[in-house]
């Protein structure tokens, strides 16, 4: 998601500095317009002199992978509580702007009415989504005792180029292009945007979001696992059978989908790529990497 959107901006002609760990990030190089800064959100002046003479800072850094979130959970909410901590105060000594906080569709929790609107009370689960609502009341904290410009969204579950395989629909493509496909449970539902859309949503938040506001961007479509297993074998043409292990995972959603009526009302937002369309590109993209070529 973050070379996609450093990618956006570069393109509507803004200079972006992106924050990254140490080490060669695979998804972002330095090119025009685009200039990569070594940090870490848990190092402050890394975050201070990043940030210096920055306009608008959009806070992407977290861990998210869920295993991953559940195996380390202090490391997690240290990056992305104390991490979110650190960068609004880097943003308030730096005079910046207008401060864009990440959040996610994963605070919701359970719910009990659909689609889910920003007005439900998030009922986190887990470490990851527990982590990431502390960094929104973070959020909202600063704007009530520093009037810091701060706007929060809540994408729900996106898709694309890039992904780590680890994620839902790349880990599907990736094992379809193997031959094999196992999975866990077939029930749970989810609402998938294409990545372009989400980062759509993000600039139009940037430049359009009320201070304070949480935005949330989805598709406003219900599909469950299995659906988008199926189709993603029926658009990519594989041919290879599904494996369900239901269960896997002890603790998931049941259900997740949302409404995206408020970005439309204030932001003049929609998603514009259709599932099959940004499926189509995602087989293509992993398929060259998988495969070979460009």
């Amino acid at each position: 998601m973050g070379s996609h959107l450093c990618e956006a901006l570069r393109d509507a002609g803004a200079s972006v500095r992106a924050l990254v760990r140490a080490g060669n990030p695979k998804n972002l190089r330095a090119q025009d317009g685009i200039f990569p800064v070594k940090g870490d959100v848990l190092d402050f002046d890394s975050l201070l002199e990043a940030s210096s003479k920055v306009d608008v800072v959009y806070h992407l850094g977290a861990i998210t992978l869920i295993p991953e979130t559940r195996s380390m959970m202090a490391n997690t909410f240290s990056t992305n509580s104390v991490g979110t901590l650190n960068l609004l105060m880097a943003a308030l000594r730096n005079n910046v702007s207008r401060f864009i906080y990440v959040s996610t569709c994963h605070v919701y929790g359970e719910q009990a009415s659909f689609p889910i609107r920003e007005t439900a009370a998030p009922k986190p689960i887990d470490i990851y989504s527990a982590s990431k609502l502390a960094g929104e009341h973070l959020c909202t904290s600063f704007v009530k005792m520093f009037d810091l410009d701060v706007v929060i969204t809540r994408a729900f579950n996106h898709f694309g180029p890039r992904q780590r395989t680890e994620f839902l629909i790349p880990s599907i493509i990736t094992k379809l292009i193997g031959g094999t496909c196992e999975l866990g449970d077939p029930e749970p539902t989810r609402d998938f945007s294409y990545v372009d859309d989400i980062v759509s949503g993000y600039l139009a938040v940037a430049e359009l979001g009320r201070t304070g506001e949480i935005y949330q961007f989805c598709s406003g479509v219900e599909r469950t696992v299995r659906d988008i297993a199926t189709e993603i074998v029926r658009i990519g043409k594989f041919n290879a059978d599904l494996k369900w292990h239901p269960g896997a995972r002890k603790v998931d959603l049941p259900r997740s989908y949302g409404t995206y009526e408020k970005a439309k009302a204030e932001l003049g937002w929609r998603p514009k790529t259709t599932f099959e369309e940004g499926i189509s590109r995602t087989i293509e993209w992993y398929k060259k990497r998988t495969l070979g070529g460009s």
